[in-house]
């Protein structure tokens, strides 16, 4: 198709039409509007300055203290030597759940002295590292004006310590049992607590004083990485039977403190099997309660035997719990 000089003419006085107005170029048009919301200048509120009502009820504080008071407290502190020098004695006055303390230590001749203190219930304790303390602490009351004395008997905790286990438990006459020893160190640290560290490697070596009991095992034995020794024995005699054990050939041997031997069997605890009866099931039914609902018989898709009770019956003995 041929454009001709008259339409390209009149194309053009309309594109010029288009483009202007009464002799003026028209104005573009506006940029959309922008979907990012500006940033907000609203500040918030201070709410720190504002006084909040008071309530009724008593003020309340985990801070308490010892004195001033009227009261005193006082005592000795020994172990079986006699007096102990230097113990530390720690006095907690016990107020709720709060605790105000003092350490203390005692003069030449074991004693000490807290005064000008209030009254009320105190617990205190006492120890010397590494070899003396008091597992058990004294818990007193004192009145407000009240002058109270107490005494504090430590324990020796040092050295060699032995702990036995024997089953059965109670041994039989006659029978083989095995025993385990567990063999620590023990002592006090700056705490006043009793802690014990495994013997790792030690020879202990037990010994019957009256020949109530047969060691059928290796004896001296070793002790394992947890500090326990091992051995075979058998009780000869019934009733309490004396056995010490010495650990690394010292001269003074730890007793053990072990049950009454006995001819007749310890009876069964609930819910276990005597011996000589028959074992249970392997079906986890008779190692629990049987259900009572009547929806759990329903779910159950065992069928009983033929010799076995109706189930509206109750459980043969054999699979009823004890």
């Amino acid at each position: 198709m041929r454009v001709t000089a008259a339409s390209a003419s009149v194309a053009l006085a309309v594109l010029g039409a288009c483009m202007t107005s009464g002799g003026r170029a028209v104005e573009p048009l506006p940029l959309p509007p922008s979907t990012v919301a500006p940033p907000s200048t609203t500040i918030a509120p201070d709410f720190s300055e504002v006084p909040l009502p008071g309530v009724r009820g008593a003020t309340t504080t985990t801070t308490i203290a010892l004195g001033p008071g009227e009261a005193t407290l006082k005592g000795t502190v020994t172990a079986p030597d006699g007096p102990v020098t230097s113990a530390v004695v720690r006095v907690e006055r016990l107020v709720g759940g709060a605790v105000a303390a003092m350490a203390l230590a005692t003069e030449a001749d074991g004693t000490w002295a807290l005064p000008a203190v209030k009254g009320g219930a105190y617990r205190v304790r006492a120890w010397r590292a590494p070899d003396l303390a008091l597992v058990r602490p004294a818990f007193i009351f004192i009145g407000a004006k009240e002058t109270f004395e107490l005494e504090l008997k430590l324990d020796r905790y040092a050295g060699p310590f032995a702990t036995a286990a024997v089953a059965p438990n109670p041994p039989l006459v006659g029978s083989p049992a095995n025993l385990v020893v567990q063999l620590s160190q023990r002592s006090v640290d700056d705490r006043g607590f009793v802690v014990g560290v495994p013997l790792v490697g030690a020879r202990a070596e037990l010994a019957s004083p009256t020949g109530g009991w047969l060691v059928a095992s290796a004896n001296p034995a070793v002790s394992d990485p947890n500090g326990r020794a091992r051995w075979d024995v058998r009780c000869r005699a019934v009733g309490a039977q004396p056995l010490l054990v010495s650990v690394d050939g010292a001269t003074a041997p730890l007793p053990l403190a072990l049950p009454s031997c006995t001819e007749t069997p310890a009876p069964a605890a609930p819910g276990s099997t005597s011996p000589g009866s028959a074992p249970p099931s392997s079906s986890p039914a008779t190692a629990r309660p049987r259900p009572t609902t009547s929806t759990t018989r329903a779910a159950s898709t065992t069928r009983p035997a033929a010799t076995t009770a109706p189930t509206s019956r109750p459980a043969p003995a054999t699979t009823r719990p004890r």
